[in-house]
């Protein structure tokens, strides 16, 4: 964990923040995922401009960060590795105490509001968009095969784009030393941020962003996936141009897509996409697929390809 702190004065700064009762119990809480000011506000039973303040001091000393989706803003404790780890070796040591008890009981109630608001939309909403999922057959020989396809090298900082309801993310992301997801839609990062939390993934996050124009910087996950979403998508070479941007030289994208099936039983839903014009936009994009996997199927097949910039340095 060397290298963590910029300075004795910025550790020190770091003890005494989380040396406070409330503002450990807030650490404590945004651990577990992200969380509104309004949230723990509520957890806490204490008043807003009180629980900001301390908040404030948090993200000062390092141990929160924060960031907005349109008229809330939540907190988190920091994608970085190592501070993630102090944070969670202090946590740890934390001992039984009822205080911290009724914490953890308002942030499950807290949770089970959002994932009723998240299964409501998912009923009403997306039922037809859901029922794509039943051409990828078992579920499990799918987790399989992308676990399989990325077991080459780690995972790393990893990126969903157009994440949905978070599939890819709880395949992937126990894999994932950290990542984050994106979706457009601010239902859709409700139902994924929920997902997370029941799948107790707390070291990823889900954001509100524009999948042509996400604000990360270039060169910057380890590993991108794209499931499902070309069919949907209005210029599926711009997504492809834009996810290749913020793709390390040495990273991969995992590409999935429904293909037309070579021994098709019935019709399919035209949501299948031409290799041939999956492997131009990669092309295109400066990468190069390094894998083809084939999942066949009666109606569709899924294709998984394994992409990485044709100038890949070594990992």
């Amino acid at each position: 964990m060397s290298g963590m702190w910029t300075s004795f004065d910025a550790y020190l700064d770091a003890l005494r923040a989380i040396a406070e009762p409330t503002r450990l119990r807030l650490v404590r809480l945004c651990a577990q995922g992200e969380l509104t000011v309004s949230e723990l506000t509520r957890i806490l039973g204490q008043s807003q401009p009180r629980v900001s303040r301390h908040l404030k001091l948090l993200q000062d000393a390092g141990l929160l960060t924060r960031f907005r989706e349109q008229h809330w803003v939540f907190y988190r404790i920091p994608e970085a590795t190592g501070t993630s780890q102090w944070v969670q070796d202090v946590l740890a040591a934390i001992p039984a105490d009822d205080q911290i008890t009724l914490d953890q009981q308002r942030l499950d109630e807290v949770r089970t509001a959002r994932a009723k608001l998240s299964e409501t939309y998912v009923e009403t909403e997306v039922p037809d968009w859901l029922q794509l999922h039943a051409f990828h057959g078992d579920e499990q020989r799918f987790a399989d095969a992308v676990t399989r396809v990325l077991s080459d090298a780690p995972v790393g900082h990893l990126l969903d784009i157009a994440t949905g309801t978070g599939r890819m993310l709880r395949m992937v992301g126990a894999l994932a030393d950290s990542g984050v997801g994106i979706d457009l839609s601010k239902k859709m990062v409700m139902v994924a941020r929920s997902a997370l939390a029941d799948a107790g993934l707390s070291h990823l996050t889900v954001r509100q962003e524009d999948m042509y124009q996400m604000r990360f910087p270039t060169n910057h996950f380890d590993t991108v996936t794209i499931d499902q979403v070309l069919y949907l998508a209005s210029n599926p070479d711009a997504l492809i141009a834009e996810a290749a941007r913020v793709l390390k030289p040495s990273g991969r994208l995992l590409l999935v897509a429904f293909t037309a099936a070579h021994h098709a039983q019935s019709s399919a839903p035209k949501v299948s996409i031409r290799l041939d014009d999956i492997t131009q936009w990669l092309t295109d994009a400066g990468l190069r697929i390094e894998t083809h996997t084939t999942l066949p199927g009666s109606v569709l097949d899924i294709s998984l390809l394994v992409a990485s910039p044709r100038t890949r340095t070594p990992t």
